[in-house]
């Protein structure tokens, strides 16, 4: 299993939904591997010979990397805030860098087919009241990624909203761990 972390440290909401997803994991002896995209320093920005223009594009060799980990897993954790109602820049960058079409999808004529196999369970955290990001904002963020862009390269993608993270309280701790109940019942079924 991949979770590829999107948040800037380790402290608060999105830490401790990574600390809890671990210790679980572990609890039942499920292999993980963490791709931590702040510690990896990763460059979000696409460079020109990066981008797929009349059949004619580099993939760099940290891009082959980070695909080769999501060729050799089947089940994904991505975990991430809520920032203006989207992803973090460095998440957004990781996906145009890495969901490369012919290595993420591809048309057939005008209908894109997803290449990619497995399972993925979004989780994100937001300040908001989860009604406010539901019924105001439609669950942007959750739905650009679940089904704008995992759907569409072929994974079966649920997403999973933590609202109110302003302050992690004992109450915010209890909400959250029965959530991850729910992310590892789907993502391990």
């Amino acid at each position: 299993m991949l979770i590829i972390y999107a948040h800037p440290n380790k402290e608060g909401h999105c830490g401790y939904i990574l600390k809890r997803i671990e210790k679980s994991l572990k609890k039942i002896s499920v292999e993980y591997e963490i791709l931590d995209l702040y510690v990896e320093d990763y460059n979000p920005v696409m460079q020109p010979s990066e981008h797929y223009t009349s059949g004619h594009r580099e993939i760099s060799e940290e891009t082959k990397r980070y695909q080769k980990l999501i060729k050799e897993n089947d089940r994904f954790i991505i975990i991430y805030p809520t920032w203006w109602n989207a992803t973090p820049a460095i998440l957004k960058g990781f996906f145009d860098r890495t969901l490369t079409s012919h290595f993420s999808f591809r048309y057939e004529g005008i209908i894109p087919r997803g290449l990619l196999n497995g399972k993925v369970a979004v989780v994100t955290t937001t300040g908001g009241p989860i009604i406010l990001e539901k019924l105001i904002f439609g669950n942007r963020s959750i739905k650009a990624v679940v089904n704008d862009t995992l759907r569409f390269c072929g994974l079966k993608a649920k997403g999973y909203m933590i609202g109110s993270a302003t302050k992690l309280t004992s109450g915010q701790k209890r909400k959250i761990n029965k959530k991850i109940n729910k992310i590892l019942n789907f993502i391990l079924d």
